[in-house]
């Protein structure tokens, strides 16, 4: 369950619920089915799954130099309240629904590249990391890469992004990106073939509901992340956005905000 669920980059709750819906939990005799028309037909409205609001916080009050040293500058860190659990030396991710609500929290060790999320959190297939800041200040322009940190790193520059939490574009994640205030988005994929096949997804599902342009970068760089000097960072952005007026009104961190400062001179 657990090879599977790392496989498909969700949650092992997501991989059993692919499980029964794939193959289900047992046989049924058919003879023994029957259809109930005497009930008037209602549509259930699906309830948001949060966490509890204060399950994070206990992460909160503590740091960890990870962050910082993957260029996530402490501003950015504090936006997006990331935070650190000691007794698994791993950093706290919370991933929050739209409404700013507690939907998830995903650990990452620091010392190797394992993580997991918490349990009984809404299923991040669901979900867009950073989402709930796009509707906050309604932010109308900005890049989709796969990880959150990327996401964040990028928000470090000054650049408004949302991550997927891994390649795969589900079509909740689709949805959720069509209904959300962004009106031009930039594909920023991962170069390996994962990345490329989430590249594709993401233009074919996005495209006709808002303007999709696909970000290329030096191949050298296997992420987004690893592109630190800032001026070539804005050589790969500046064509993506034509509209500049995306940006000025986006209420940005007081990070660096080096691509703002160069889109609006």
């Amino acid at each position: 369950m657990k090879l599977l669920a790392f496989l498909r980059e969700e949650t092992e709750e997501e991989t059993q619920d692919y499980l029964r819906w794939k193959y289900g939990e047992g046989t049924v005799d058919p003879e023994a089915l029957t259809l109930d028309l005497s009930g008037s037909l209602r549509m259930s409205q699906a309830r948001t799954q949060t966490l509890d609001s204060d399950f994070h916080k206990q992460y909160t009050d503590r740091d960890h130099p990870y962050l910082s040293s993957r260029g996530i500058t402490e501003e950015v860190q504090r936006l997006f309240q990331t935070g650190y659990d000691q007794k698994t030396n791993a950093i706290t991710i919370p991933w929050f629904n739209t409404d700013g609500t507690l939907g998830n929290v995903k650990y990452r060790r620091v010392d190797e590249k394992t993580f997991w999320y918490a349990k009984g959190g809404r299923p991040i297939r669901e979900m867009v990391y950073g989402l709930d800041i796009v509707y906050r200040q309604r932010i109308t322009g900005a890049v989709l890469v796969e990880s959150e940190i990327d996401a964040t790193y990028l928000w470090s520059a000054g650049v408004p992004a949302v991550a997927l939490g891994g390649s795969v574009f589900s079509e909740e994640k689709a949805e959720a990106l069509r209904k959300s205030p962004i009106e031009i988005i930039g594909v920023m994929a991962d170069h390996d073939k994962a990345g490329q096949k989430m590249k594709r997804a993401v233009v074919g599902g996005l495209s006709g509901y808002m303007t999709v342009n696909v970000v290329g970068y030096p191949i050298r760089y296997k992420d987004p992340n690893e592109i630190k000097n800032m001026r070539e960072l804005n050589h790969v952005l500046k064509n993506v956005f034509t509209d500049k007026k995306s940006f000025i009104k986006i209420n940005f961190c007081k990070g660096n905000n080096y691509f703002l400062r160069n889109m609006i001179s």
